[in-house]
């Protein structure tokens, strides 16, 4: 790298949150643009940084630095323009001048050390002495604690956020409690937390770091989907992670139970709020289970309903086998009820029969799925139109961290009489909680999924959960009708959950099929051979719009990121784009969003496309509703030409492509298989080695999760 070393002229442009700064410096060379992250600099100030040249497209040369040191000014011509940039408050050029007369080189010295002679200068009084002493102090704790942290690479952007949240108590705060900037600093986790701690000397045995690691174990169990984790194994766990004893950690997770930071109920570790969730839920259900149906002056006797059935048969021509009028009479007698099924077999036609019941003996009824695409794919039942969990439940956003609070909750209840919740594998826990708070116990709810899905992305177990309550009426349609039969897809699925690895003749005829291809590097070319060029030749399909992409992991050949890459190449020419972190972002892209954006209204799954790209700014058009982000934000975006299959959950598309290799063989499992398969509405394509999909067929043991919200139940 390079090393330059001036005074800064001008701060063309600073991003406040990132730290990101564009910057004239004056060298001896003559001026320059710089470009970096760089918070604490302003105009006058001395620097040296270290980078190197780079030309852009737009702006002509730049120097791109990595690092920088903020240094003093050593002349009197220098500390004139530091103090005359407006750096500090009631500073101004004129009084900037007369204070260098008075005391020369001196000046910053005495700015540190003895800022009262300022009363010397003509027009300075207490009060304003007062705000150039704070404004000074605020300058150099800022430019000292970049400094500091620069020491143990923290990046400037982390050391502005610091400094928003502490204040010149931030350098203080972090030599107490590293751990601390866990939960007070977004960005900053366990791992950056703890090699801070370490590089500033702090004890490795110490309660503050044994707690952290305790807390992060658990959290990442939550990640893996489990809402506790047994004792001993914590204990081993955060042991091997810490490099200490386990009578280290025993006595620390003691005391952390003792003070409620972590809950232990029968030798089962909970996070707080994950335990206070599953116990939640299990209160609110068990109180259901136990009430009964309340609506009973407005349900139908078993008489009524065969009535009804009878008359709706005649109305529409519709003849319901016997475990869907068996489903149909459960949802009219209970007042909570389970409806399973794999894809045939008739859900959605029972939900029809299901809603036109409810509405026959006056029922006010609300449809809602987990997210936007599960919501659409459900659709308008009985006129009724479904709408996504947050939507239903009133989200409003607001609070820390782009957070939101829910308006419909217990006291303010769901104004309904029946609420049906689609796709019900996907509910974790959290939003569990959340939403069963907001159903009245009187009001009747039907859950409605695929227990053969994978499980929700978050912790929890929630529908095999409650599908293991026998207290729960449960009805799973497993016939598959004859028009669905003639789907290759439809067989296919019902084949991979019965444990048959399927046969697939690829006959024009079919809309599912195999193609066998053991290289990884060969496999990725045909998929984007497949996407771009075949299947929209074919089948008249878009490939920007029809065609999703699904792998079962995001590393390697055929992993999410290696194939995003490639297909971006190959069907997105456009040269406007944008670069942030390790994405770039072209105009037209195909993305997703990769976790809720309450103030946009914009949630972790939804699919949209680049419609602008200028001024700092991104619009994406989601549902054809339009959503600006800063440039900043974009890390919540990822690609979206290939998504990972746990994404796709809730999702339906015209066809998709599914890349099986043993490359992934961590990730074969029967239920991811067959939750890829299930989204392809009119056609499928496997591509990649026969052995790696007999592989995943043939795992049908996914990872037990760790809950005990069955056990609340009973």
């Amino acid at each position: 790298m390079e090393r330059l070393e001036g005074t800064i002229e001008t701060v063309t442009y600073q991003n406040e949150d990132t730290g990101y700064t564009v910057l004239r410096l004056s060298t001896a060379a003559g001026l320059c643009t710089c470009v970096g992250g760089a918070p604490a600099v302003r105009a006058g100030m001395s620097v040296v940084i270290d980078g190197d040249w780079v030309q852009h497209k737009r702006f002509g040369r730049q120097f791109a630095f990595e690092r920088y040191d903020i240094t003093r000014p050593t002349t009197a011509e220098g500390i004139t323009h530091l103090l005359e940039s407006g750096l500090i408050s009631n500073i101004g050029s004129k009084r900037a001048r007369l204070i260098v007369e008075k005391f020369g080189t001196e000046t910053l010295d005495i700015l540190d050390n003895s800022p009262e002679r300022l009363y010397e200068i003509s027009g300075i009084g207490r009060k304003t002495l007062r705000k150039i002493k704070d404004s000074w102090a605020q300058q150099r704790h800022i430019r000292d604690l970049v400094l500091f942290l620069q020491e143990y690479d923290i990046s400037a952007a982390t050391a502005n956020r610091l400094y928003k949240t502490y204040g010149d108590k931030a350098k203080m705060r972090i030599c107490e409690n590293p751990y601390s900037l866990i939960d007070d600093i977004w960005g900053i986790g366990f791992v950056k937390a703890d090699a801070l701690a370490v590089k500033i000397g702090f004890d490795v045995n110490s309660y503050k770091r044994i707690k952290a690691g305790l807390i992060y174990a658990l959290q990442n169990a939550a990640t893996a989907g489990h809402t506790y984790l047994p004792k001993a194994e914590l204990e081993t766990t955060a042991a091997e992670l810490l490099g200490v004893t386990p009578e280290q950690i025993l006595y620390t997770l003691d005391h952390c139970v003792n003070q409620d930071y972590l809950i232990c109920r029968e030798e089962c570790v909970y996070l707080p709020y994950l335990y206070a969730a599953e116990t939640g839920v299990a209160q609110r259900l068990s109180e259901r289970i136990r009430g009964g149906d309340r609506n009973g002056e407005r349900s139908l006797s078993d008489k009524g309903i065969n009535n009804f059935i009878a008359q709706y048969e005649k109305r529409t021509g519709w003849a319901g086998a016997p475990e869907q009028l068996e489903a149909v009479r459960c949802a009219a007698k209970s007042g909570i009820f389970i409806l399973t099924g794999g894809p045939g077999t008739g859900k959605t036609t029972v939900l029809q029969v299901i809603v036109a019941l409810f509405k026959e003996i006056g029922l006010r009824v609300e449809l809602a799925a987990p997210t936007g695409r599960a919501a659409a794919r459900m659709g308008s039942i009985s006129g009724i139109a479904a709408r996504t969990i947050h939507r239903l439940l009133e989200f409003k956003p607001g609070g820390k961290e782009g957070g939101f609070t829910f308006q419909r909750c217990e006291a303010n209840p769901i104004n309904a009489d029946a609420v049906i919740l689609d796709e019900a594998s996907m509910i974790d826990i959290m939003l569990m909680k959340s939403f069963i708070a907001a159903v009245k116990n009187d009001t009747k709810l039907i859950l409605v999924g695929d227990s053969n899905q994978l499980p929700s992305v978050g912790p929890g177990n929630v529908l095999a959960d409650l599908i293991a309550c026998p207290r729960i009426p449960h009805v799973e349609l497993k016939r598959v009708f004859r028009q669905s039969a003639k789907s290759r897809i439809v067989t296919a699925a019902h084949e991979i959950i019965g444990g048959d690895t399927p046969e697939f003749s690829n006959s024009a005829a079919d809309n599912c099929f195999l193609m066998i291809e053991n290289d990884p590097e060969k496999c990725l070319e045909t998929v984007v051979d497949l996407v771009g060029r075949r299947l929209p030749a074919r089948y008249g399909l878009d490939p920007m719009a029809d065609i999703q992409v699904l792998s079962p992991m995001h590393r390697g050949t055929l992993g999410t990121i290696s194939l995003n890459a490639a297909l971006q190449s190959a069907l997105n020419k456009n040269d406007k784009k944008v670069r942030i972190g390790q994405n770039t972002f072209v105009l037209g892209d195909r993305v997703i969003q990769a976790k809720n954006n309450y103030e946009a209204g914009v949630f972790n799954g939804d699919i949209g496309f680049i419609t602008e790209i200028g001024d700092g700014k991104v619009t994406i058009a989601f549902d054809k509703t339009p959503a600006v982000y800063e440039e900043r934000d974009l890390d919540q975006i990822i690609p979206g030409y290939c998504i990972s299959i746990h994404k796709s959950q809730g999702s339906e598309f015209r066809a998709v492509v599914i890349p099986v290799s043993t490359q992934h063989f961590i990730m074969l499992q029967r239920n991811l298989i067959y939750t890829g398969l299930t989204r392809a509405k009119e056609l499928c394509v496997f591509i990649g080695a026969r052995r790696a999909l007999g592989m995943a067929v043939q795992n049908d043991k996914a990872l037990t999760r760790n809950s005990r919200l069955t056990l609340g139940l009973r």
